[in-house]
């Protein structure tokens, strides 16, 4: 009997970007450093620091970083708004998250942090299995590619028109004949780093998978249920062999149930016939949110 088991070992990393505004004097560094000193004067120790790509300091939960990719609004005149975006450490499952990341989005909010069509949430999931089955590749590949117009309609509808989380090439079959890293390495070249799916991570000492479809957010349930959902995919590529579809399936309910069946966040005999009750949960969780995102009323 198939079951679905939401992974709760698979470690994973946070990026959330804002924007906050600055009353008084001062720059972005000192904003991001007053933002680092209230989380760990509230339980998360936190650095603030340039935009960096080393790991978050031993001893601290969060780097609270500059990215140039984030700005402010433009509702009104005379404002300065600071790009910040908080970088978890790397996390030991999904409960580690829960230790840590909720409490920091809520200081977040409280502050006075936005998210807007400029800010994203990152995530990084850790993907160990390609060193000894590299074909993993060709199955997250394809299964992404089969839902990537559902995985979008999950989401803002901005982050399907900037150049930071660009679609897949719709290339039925792209992979089939790779069987090495070499091969998937080359083949997946071309594919921009700022696509909704990164795999340039893949190649390294410690080889991770980064989704960047998601919007900018500060809430805890929407950040929750979406790294369910993407280690429930990963998970899913790691165990299920997952062949290439002729064309991207369209965004519509009927493949949204397909989804969610086929992944593992509903119980069906001729799949799934166990589903652990987070990943229900999640699922419905999705569906509500894609009602919200795509059935005018």
């Amino acid at each position: 009997m198939l079951v679905a088991e939401l992974n709760r070992n698979r470690r994973i990393g946070v990026e959330h970007e804002l924007a906050i505004l600055q009353i008084g004097s001062g720059n972005g560094a000192d904003v991001r450093r007053v933002v680092a000193n209230i989380l760990s004067a509230n339980g998360c120790p936190a650095v603030a620091r340039g935009y960096s790509h080393i790991p978050v300091p031993h001893g601290q939960d969060f780097a609270v970083e500059y990215d140039s990719t984030v700005h402010g609004e433009g509702r009104f005149c005379g404002m300065t708004w600071q790009a910040v975006e908080l970088k978890t450490r790397i996390l030991n499952g999904i409960d580690d998250w829960e230790a840590i990341v909720p409490d920091a989005l809520a200081i977040c909010r409280y502050i006075g942090g936005r998210v807007n069509v400029s800010t994203g949430t990152h995530v990084h999931v850790d993907l160990p299995e390609v060193r000894l089955s590299p074909v993993v590749i060709r199955n997250l590949f394809n299964v992404v590619h089969r839902y990537e117009h559902l995985i979008y309609g999950l989401v803002a509808p901005s982050r399907l028109r900037n150049s930071y989380t660009l679609p897949l090439p719709d290339r039925p079959g792209h992979l089939a004949r790779c069987r090495t890293l070499d091969c998937f390495r080359r083949s997946l070249s071309r594919i921009s780093r700022q696509s909704g799916i990164n795999f340039t991570h893949l190649w390294g000492d410690e080889p991770r998978i980064e989704f960047r479809y998601h919007h900018g957010t500060l809430d805890a349930e929407k950040s929750r249920h979406w790294v369910r959902f993407l280690l429930r995919l990963t998970d899913h590529a790691c165990t299920r062999r997952c062949k290439s579809s002729r064309a991207k399936l369209e965004n519509n309910r009927a493949n949204l149930d397909k989804m969610l069946t086929t992944l593992g966040f509903r119980v069906n005999s001729r799949v799934y016939a166990k589903v652990d009750p987070e990943l229900r949960e999640t699922g419905r969780y999705l569906l509500k949110r894609w009602k919200s995102l795509n059935e005018s009323d």
